[in-house]
């Protein structure tokens, strides 16, 4: 194999490995999304009228939003407005306590992280439990949008915003890099050795 073939593979396996997607974990059990993000997190109560990390951008009309009894009010509704938690540095592990029942079963709400969709949904008839999810691409925006349920609206309470940025195992391209580096650093010292007999 000569040193233009192992560029060209070595192109290609960049090329395709950086446009796989992100690998997502979800939680419903908070304890398992600490053990995941290893015990360091941070944690927004909503104990105060502003928050700590992040900013919610609220991006439509329809909201019913606000902070008060240490949760955050919110509606989203189909297809016309949604939030987004806009972290103030990159993020891989995000999560929340989520209570769909204020306006009674409505859509579910779906989130995006880093423009990528969650699954599964939060179902519409969530009720206070930890919903949370680890990356292993960094992310600096949570986008929450209202569910495929029926309905066309989701009325919801968040509380106890949780986040971390965790080590976790190198991304594809990664690799790719390394062994294309390697592949490189062999086919030179194989080239050397040649003219040297």
């Amino acid at each position: 194999m000569n040193i233009k073939s192992l560029v060209i593979a070595a192109v290609a396996a960049v090329v395709l490995s950086s446009t796989a997607n992100a690998s997502f974990i979800t939680f419903t059990d908070r304890a398992q999304w600490e053990i995941a993000v290893g015990g360091t997190f941070s944690e927004e109560t909503f104990s105060s009228a502003s928050t700590t990390g992040f900013t919610i951008e609220q991006i439509g009309s329809g909201h019913s939003t606000g902070i008060s009894g240490g949760v955050y009010h919110d509606r989203t509704v189909l297809d016309t407005s949604y939030t987004n938690y806009h972290f103030n540095s990159l993020v891989n592990a995000f999560g929340a306590n989520w209570d769909l029942r204020p306006g009674n079963a409505g859509q579910g709400l779906q989130l995006f992280a880093g423009g990528q969709l969650i699954t599964p949904q939060i179902a519409n008839t969530y009720n206070g439990g930890f919903f949370g999810l680890v990356s292993t691409t960094a992310f600096n925006l949570v986008s929450v949008h209202s569910g495929s349920y029926s309905g066309s609206a989701e009325t919801h309470d968040v509380d106890n915003v949780v986040f971390a940025s965790v080590s976790s195992v190198p991304e594809p391209e990664s690799y790719a890099l390394m062994l294309a580096g390697l592949g490189l650093m062999g086919a030179v010292a194989r080239r050397r050795q040649a003219k040297q007999a």
